[in-house]
């Protein structure tokens, strides 16, 4: 569906038509879908927030203006905000990557790469303090933004740049060696 096709379609929803919201599912339903489970690392947990995420779709939908953006940046900012309010109501503990997570989130990266580059960086993630581990990764890999992880890690926005930036330069330094 194009993005013109989507925001007619928004439209529709917005008068209630139960027809356009289940053709819209279908065409945004599986991308949204895959930004859930990449951002709350569980299936489970991605299948409940899609849930929320079409909800507030349907809820918000008279809200959608196509002259101030287009329909699909509008839906994930939606999503964006259920993950992100899913996210902070986690148990900080909940949030921590252990060294199997730093592995796996490794691996992806180094598919189609260079194999010495995953263990490098595994290595150098390994190093790092364990909250400077996890905002990198947070930021980097899932996409949460400094105010996003300032939040999560209750901390000031200040520390998260802070710690991310002397993170970089200690991954520079060691994948450098």
């Amino acid at each position: 569906m194009s993005n013109g096709e989507l925001a007619t379609t928004l439209e529709r929803v917005a008068e209630g038509d139960r027809v356009a919201f289940r053709n819209l599912y279908q065409a945004v339903g599986p991308r949204l879908f895959s930004i859930c489970k990449r951002s709350m690392r569980d299936h489970d947990a991605a299948q409940d927030a899609l849930q929320d995420v079409m909800v507030r779709i349907w809820e918000k939908s008279p809200l959608f203006d196509r002259a101030r953006g287009d329909a699909i940046g509008w839906m994930l900012a939606l999503a964006r905000n259920v993950i992100f309010n899913r996210l902070s109501e986690r148990p900080a503990a909940a949030l921590s990557l252990s060294d199997e997570e730093v592995a796996g989130v490794v691996e992806r990266l180094a598919v189609g790469g260079d194999p010495s580059l995953g263990q490098d960086l595994r290595r150098c993630l390994g190093g790092l303090k364990e909250e400077h581990r996890r905002c990198v990764v947070m930021a980097y890999h899932y996409g949460l933004s400094y105010e996003e992880l300032s939040t999560l890690s209750a901390v000031p926005l200040g520390t998260v740049k802070s710690w991310i930036h002397r993170a970089i330069g200690q991954l520079q330094t060691c994948l450098n060696q």
